[in-house]
């Protein structure tokens, strides 16, 4: 026996009130497709950070514009290539992993590397001299190469940091002296992966950019986005749209311009959970709304 439910074929009678709510929805769409319609007419620009470039969308006109250069990714890799001898010397068989490394370190000497980049060499290359010693690897190797390293990872992150806010500084004030948008027709979205770690920087140069800016003096938010796991310009539009939208009906029926960027029920929910328990506690009986 199936446990599918039998299809009819008959459609779902709604009631006069689904059917009104049905009916806002599709009156809903058509006002975010309006401002689809602005932003992609060129009304409105959008300035992107993806990967390691920023990219400008204004109407039909969207451009690359590079952000993270070679130094900056040499920095990268050298922390991970800190990271990588830890990683070989504790989870391959010695040999294999030091001369691994050793033909590594031989090769990384010889090229010109960013400033504190010898520093991580010759972290790993004590490492190696190490367990070397004493051929094997302890508690107490991967505890003071780890002691080493520390001053240099804050090192390595702080010249990260600064390469890539310098770099998206100089990127954003090309960008807007070449459309000359409005602060309020422009809006900043970020692509990541989840916003505890990923493009943190990004998010708070475009905030810090629109603080400065003399046209925007309340809301900066509204501005700046964080989209997780997007990745194509028509997300993008999609959600700015959507954020016009939901700043419009909220702005008038809320009260408060970002209103419908949270769970409302959520907002509400602190004092109904109070109350909630109060009742069960004292044996009231607790009845939904009606």
């Amino acid at each position: 026996m199936s446990n599918q439910p039998e299809d009819t074929g008959a459609p779902a009678v709604l009631s006069p009130l689904q059917a009104f709510n049905q009916h806002f929805y599709q009156l809903y769409a058509k006002r975010k497709q309006y401002f689809e319609q602005q932003i992609t007419a060129g009304e409105v620009l959008l300035i992107i950070r993806s990967g390691s470039d920023l990219i400008s969308c204004c109407g039909s006109e969207i451009k690359h514009y590079p952000v993270n250069g070679d130094n900056y990714h040499q920095l990268k890799a050298l922390a991970h290539s800190a990271l990588a001898a830890s990683y070989s010397l504790q989870h391959m068989p010695l040999p294999q992993a030091t001369t691994l490394l050793r033909d590594y370190l031989q090769q990384l000497q010889a090229m010109t590397l960013p400033s504190a980049g010898q520093d991580v060499l010759n972290a790993i290359r004590q490492l190696l001299n190490n367990v070397a010693e004493q051929n094997c690897v302890t508690h107490l190797h991967i505890q003071h190469y780890a002691d080493a390293l520390q001053p240099l990872f804050s090192k390595l992150i702080t010249l990260s940091a600064t390469d890539e806010v310098t770099h998206l500084h100089k990127q954003l004030g090309v960008i807007c002296e070449r459309y000359r948008k409005a602060a309020t027709d422009t809006f900043y979205i970020v692509f990541g992966g989840p916003q505890a770690r990923s493009q943190e920087l990004t998010k708070r140069v475009f905030t810090k950019w629109c603080n400065d800016s003399d046209e925007l003096l309340v809301d900066n938010s509204h501005h700046v986005r964080y989209f997780e796991g997007a990745q194509t310009v028509a997300e993008a539009v999609s959600l700015v749209a959507t954020a016009m939208a939901d700043r419009e009906l909220a702005q008038t029926f809320l009260g408060q311009a970002n209103g419908l960027e949270q769970d409302i029920l959520g907002r509400a929910a602190d004092k109904v959970i109070e109350r909630h328990w109060a009742a069960l506690k004292a044996g009231v009986p607790v009845n939904a709304a009606s």
